[in-house]
């Protein structure tokens, strides 16, 4: 267990994913009380809360559930310690088939609806000793891929925002990070073909893909109170090397 997490107030945004729900229960072990959003998954969703997490569901890229939530919250919670923005969705396709309503939905769930969930959700850590906020982004945004111009254009985004955002509330003590958590085996990854899969593996300097255990606790380490004077930075969990 790390120390500095117990009693800690935490929203995970996508908390039915497969790094998501990693997170809410490591989170949960270690004396978190824990929030988190899904948009479909109802049945991860049911099982969480039965371990003991607060579930939402949250369409990202609807304003008024994100002001639904943030009243929500307030009325559950009062303050918030750590925000862990990781809800994301894909649709790869190359720019030449791409249709505007899938541009616009990886960029509304990835990276516009992860800029005003945060923003609403200010308030709320700003009444936090230390507040952290964490968005999950990828080496794609970094990059860039074959056929993922939207994936990448949210990712990239998250990480100028990461960088903006930290030097805004710093003077709030609040510490703003992004986390590269490397290629993993995820329900987002389930349907790549089998040699991206390889050239991946194949990029790895260990020959492994990334474990969403360990991600989780990497990122916990950094939310607890062992890390208190970061903010503004890319820490990346990842053995492949471009």
């Amino acid at each position: 267990m790390f120390s500095g997490l117990k009693n800690k107030t935490i929203l995970v945004t996508g908390g039915s994913g497969t790094l998501g729900s990693q997170i809410v229960r490591e989170a949960l072990g270690n004396g978190s009380r824990v929030f988190f959003t899904f948009f479909e998954n109802e049945l991860k969703a049911q099982e969480l809360e039965r371990e003991g997490a607060f579930p939402y569901k949250l369409n990202l890229t609807q304003r008024d559930e994100i002001k639904n939530i943030k009243k929500r919250i307030s009325e559950d919670a009062n303050h918030l310690d750590i925000l862990i923005n990781n809800a994301v969705t894909v649709c790869d396709k190359t720019i030449v088939n791409l249709t505007t309503q899938e541009w616009d939905t990886v960029l509304d769930v990835g990276l516009n609806g992860t800029v005003f969930l945060t923003k609403a959700m200010l308030p709320l850590l700003y009444k936090s000793h230390q507040a952290k906020v964490f968005n999950i982004i990828s080496q794609i945004g970094l990059h860039g891929a074959y056929g993922q111009a939207n994936y990448a254009s949210a990712k990239g985004g998250l990480i100028a925002f990461t960088k903006s955002l930290a030097r805004e509330v710093g003077r709030k003590k609040i510490l703003v990070n992004a986390v590269n958590p490397g290629f993993m085996r995820s329900d987002i990854t389930l349907n790549i073909p089998k040699m991206v899969l390889e050239d991946n593996q194949k990029k790895s300097c260990l020959g492994e893909y990334s474990d969403p255990c360990e991600v989780a606790r990497f990122i916990l380490y950094l939310a607890s109170d062992n890390v208190s004077t970061v903010s503004g930075q890319i820490f990346n969990f990842d053995s492949r090397i471009f």
